[in-house]
């Protein structure tokens, strides 16, 4: 006998798998839901970040209890004795499954390490599957017409698998071209996102046609189809396509990019990335805003870098009337410029702008460099360094405040008639 020969002898001990075996698929279905069910919350909070055989174990305890209870239903149908071709043939590929799975958890970077692992094990599946007496045949026998085109569930298998195969080469050459795109020193950051995002788009499709024509479908028949999803999209999916339009039209007219200080809406923050449907904005307190493209195409945008990262801020000082104001100008640049993130060209200025009810109003100028740092914290030092100043001067911030002039009447209260109205 051939390695394959053993391999068919060991996986499925009978030459085929008859109707009156379904009940264990039916088994092995609800054992899969309980399993899920139990452990399937539980290995979703495990957070991977390097791929190991340890995580791998924590993370698919689900398939390890289902696997472990399949092998227990086999051995119960062992003593019976009843055949059950169908709990032997997955018991045996969970252990494959459970190799493969070990071995690709020595891939360190958990993207390659799920990429191929998934490949291995439609593979693996589907290569078993094969072995088995008339499967291929049986699989193709079972057949669906749509239309024009009649779909068999083997033709579904290999498009999963073709789908799958080709998604994974797909987005791993995507993020091969991504890493070597930002590598490029003349390219913009917005350019460098929409690149990025044409090379997956056009993967994506590569990879969903190839699955449709393994399947046997006519491409062309879906032309129908196309219009019904494109009427859909102009209805139900509406918000999505215009987010998505407008994401497009922000990298494209270059207007915000990664890496830029913007303020929407009372959100101050800087562009940590842009996506297919909304950009993540990071505010200075660590909150991450997921702001819809759709609002920052439609709303009032500020961006501070859009040219360069020069901003000019203004601070407001009001002092006292007793104060010189030509004094007053002078320190409050001095306090200004010893503040080390204020530029010191173009060089900050204050003026007059009035004599208000309290105080003299003045207004300092002066600029910053790197707003991404934060404009507040910067304002409010210069603040305290005007504060610190003015104290050590005798300067006078005043209070706001109004004058009450009470004057007395020259009317003798005591000679005046009550007012009386007219009758009624």
């Amino acid at each position: 006998m051939t390695l394959l020969d053993n391999w068919r002898a060991l996986l499925v001990q009978s030459d085929t798998i008859h109707l009156q075996d379904l009940w264990q698929l039916i088994v092995v279905i609800a054992l899969f839901a309980i399993s899920s069910k139990t452990f399937g919350a539980k290995a979703n909070t495990v957070v991977i970040t390097r791929s190991t055989p340890a995580l791998w174990l924590k993370r698919n305890r689900c398939f390890l209890a289902l696997w472990a209870a399949i092998i227990l239903s086999w051995g119960i149908c062992t003593l019976i004795p009843i055949d059950a071709p169908i709990f032997s043939f997955f018991s045996l590929l969970g252990v494959i499954w459970l190799i493969i799975g070990l071995l690709t958890s020595l891939i360190p970077a958990p993207f390659w390490s799920k990429s191929v692992a998934a490949v291995c094990y439609l593979t693996s599946a589907m290569l078993s599957l094969s072995l088995v007496d008339d499967g291929i045949d049986t699989l193709q026998d079972l057949r669906v017409t749509i239309g024009t085109s009649t779909i068999s569930a083997w033709g579904i298998l290999s498009g999963i698998l073709a789908f799958a195969f080709t998604m994974w080469a797909c987005l791993a050459v995507a993020r091969i071209i991504e890493t070597q795109i930002q590598k490029v020193p003349g390219l913009s950051p917005s350019l460098k996102v929409l690149i990025a995002k044409i090379v997956r788009i056009v993967f994506i499709v590569v990879a969903t046609a190839v699955s449709l024509s393994s399947m046997g479908i006519d491409l062309s028949a879906l032309t129908v189809l196309g219009g019904a999803i494109g009427l859909g999209l102009g209805f139900g999916l509406q918000k999505v396509v215009s987010n998505f339009i407008s994401g497009i039209l922000l990298l494209v007219d270059n207007s915000i990019k990664p890496g830029d200080v913007i303020e929407i809406a009372g959100t101050y923050g800087w562009i940590n990335n842009l996506r297919a449907r909304y950009a993540s904005v990071i505010t200075r307190d660590g909150t991450e805003h997921l702001i819809p493209n759709e609002d920052l195409i439609t709303q009032r945008v500020i961006n501070w870098t859009f040219t360069n990262n020069l901003v000019r801020m203004k601070v407001p000082i009001g002092v006292s009337y007793d104060s010189d104001p030509h004094q007053c100008l002078e320190l409050v640049i001095a306090a200004a410029q010893s503040v080390d993130r204020v530029l010191s060209k173009p060089t900050p200025v204050c003026h007059v702008l009035g004599f208000g009810d309290s105080s003299i109003d003045l207004e300092l100028r002066f600029w910053i460099s790197d707003p991404t740092n934060g404009v507040a914290n910067v304002k409010s030092q210069v603040l305290l360094n005007i504060w610190d100043t003015f104290k050590e001067n005798n300067i006078e911030i005043p209070y706001p405040q109004s004058d009450l002039h009470i004057r007395s009447s020259d009317i003798d209260m005591s000679s005046t008639e009550p007012f009386i109205g007219p009758d009624k």
